[in-house]
């Protein structure tokens, strides 16, 4: 009788532990499920994030500190130096680098304060005022003697940036001077104009530091 009453009793439990897996066990699987979706989704956010972090790269532009009439003469006073998402800007922004070629330009629309400065805002011709202008502070004008090669087939312009390869005559090393800024190509100072774009070009002034100049000018192999 007791015998009997055992097999009833683990009869009984196993019917029901049995049961209770059965119910638990698409619980089970959905938590599964869920925690398969949620490391989906976290990696999926973490590549939108990485590429808005991407896109949000700043970039410094030049823009209105002040409102900026239609004709008005561009100055240290109405202009100013911003950053910007990357993605926010094209060719045609004015990027903070070349802020001082913008000073002496006329204002060809109406600007408003904080408003990004475009080479469209720019009236043509762009008048530069004199040549020194160009030059800051600190800094040395320097022309070479370029052929059509080494100017690009006279693709090279005034507000291009570019680098040299200083050859060393007689020696098998060579030095590079880097991120110079062209300032006038033969007697074209202008920024935005290039009326010409002549295939032959015959000099390339460049701004340099006083090191920069040295190095180039101590060389006695070709740049």
């Amino acid at each position: 009788m007791f015998a009997s009453m055992k097999r009833k009793v683990r009869s009984f439990f196993s019917g029901k532990w049995a049961g209770k897996v059965r119910t638990l066990l698409p619980l089970f699987a959905g938590l599964l499920l869920c925690g398969f979706a949620l490391a989906a989704a976290g990696r999926r956010v973490a590549t939108v994030e990485k590429e808005i972090l991407r896109q949000a790269n700043p970039v410094e532009v030049v823009v209105a500190s002040v409102p900026i009439p239609a004709g008005e003469t561009f100055s240290t006073r109405n202009l100013a130096k911003k950053a910007i998402p990357s993605s926010g800007t094209g060719q045609r922004n004015v990027p903070a680098s070349d802020f001082e070629l913008l000073v002496g330009g006329r204002a060809k629309t109406a600007i408003d304060p904080g408003e990004a400065v475009l080479w469209t805002d720019v009236e043509e011709p762009f008048d530069t005022d004199v040549f020194s202008r160009n030059v800051l502070p600190g800094r040395r004008a320097m022309t070479l003697a370029v052929d059509a090669t080494s100017s690009f087939a006279g693709l090279v312009h005034p507000g291009d940036r570019v680098d040299l390869l200083v050859e060393r005559s007689g020696a098998k090393s060579a030095d590079w001077v880097r991120d110079l800024p062209v300032i006038a190509v033969d007697r074209d100072h202008n920024r935005l104009a290039h009326p010409s774009d002549k295939e032959e070009t015959a000099t390339v002034t460049l701004m340099v530091r006083p090191g920069e100049g040295s190095r180039i000018a101590r060389s006695p192999g070709k740049v």
